[in-house]
């Protein structure tokens, strides 16, 4: 019985010091794991909390652009010059077509302008009417696009 024992104990304990060894790299895996999941929900905490803050800081800007708007002449002036070719169209239709023609091609000569000067007059427009949510979509396209 003594060889027998004396066998199974020269298989038995590579075999034990294995499975400990199995079991520690296991473990380890698990924790690894586990500290990677919560760094991950301790990022997505984070981009919450930045997100809240950000649409309040937003929120709080555009209103007080709408607040300063009600005593500023320069607001009259962007919607001067915003719809005077609407006015100028509707009374070109009792002066000429040529005159017409002329006030639509003016118009559509802003599509010759570069888009950083296009996105610059409406990003004047909307922080001047507290509307920067309308054009901050338009912004992250152009950013895309320039990347790209």
């Amino acid at each position: 019985m003594d060889i027998f024992s004396g066998l199974t104990d020269i298989v038995k304990e590579p075999l034990v010091e294995w499975q400990k060894r199995k079991t520690v790299r296991v473990t380890a895996e698990m924790e690894v794991e586990k500290i990677l999941a919560e760094a991950e929900i301790e990022k997505a905490r984070t981009k919450l909390e930045l997100a809240k803050s950000g649409q309040i800081i937003e929120a709080d800007w555009d209103a007080r652009a709408q607040e300063a708007m009600k005593f500023s002449l320069k607001d009259e002036a962007l919607l001067l010059i915003i719809y005077s070719p609407v006015v100028m169209l509707f009374i070109s239709i009792f002066v000429s077509d040529e005159f017409q023609q002329r006030v639509i091609q003016s118009v559509q000569a802003l599509n010759d302008f570069p888009n950083w000067y296009k996105i610059t007059l409406m990003g004047i427009i909307a922080s001047v009417f507290g509307l920067r949510w309308l054009i901050a979509p338009v912004v992250q396209r152009f950013k895309g696009k320039k990347d790209a």
